[in-house]
């Protein structure tokens, strides 16, 4: 597997880890709808967030993967981070900062894996 398919796989789970917590404070449309905003909004920078697809289930990063499989050059790491970090900013709007908070804390933990 390309180190470009394993970066995005890890992206992957964690924002379906992400879902997951969101939906408890929020439910499922209301995170697709967050969803979609983040992407609107990242993709401003980084217009193959838009491969990004989601549904009451979860997110799937494989289009990302597949377009960017012989692109190991692309900031991969920059856009899944703007993309987390633009979503836990509206997140703390929505539920408070204590609890986006928490999220993000995970979200740091799980990246510190990684590195």
């Amino acid at each position: 597997m390309p180190e470009v398919t394993k970066k995005i796989t890890h992206y992957e789970q964690l924002l379906n880890g992400i879902w997951s917590s969101s939906i408890k404070y929020l439910g499922a449309f209301s995170v697709q709808l967050l969803i979609e905003r983040v992407v609107f909004d990242v993709a401003a920078e980084y217009r193959e967030i838009e491969l990004m697809r989601w549904n009451e289930k979860g997110i799937s990063c494989n289009e990302i993967a597949e377009a960017l499989k012989d692109r190991p050059d692309f900031p991969i790491d920059d856009m899944f981070t703007r993309f987390i970090t633009k979503y836990v900013e509206i997140l703390a709007k929505l539920v408070g900062s204590e609890k986006a908070e928490k999220i993000l804390e995970r979200i740091k933990s799980e990246l510190g894996k990684e590195a």
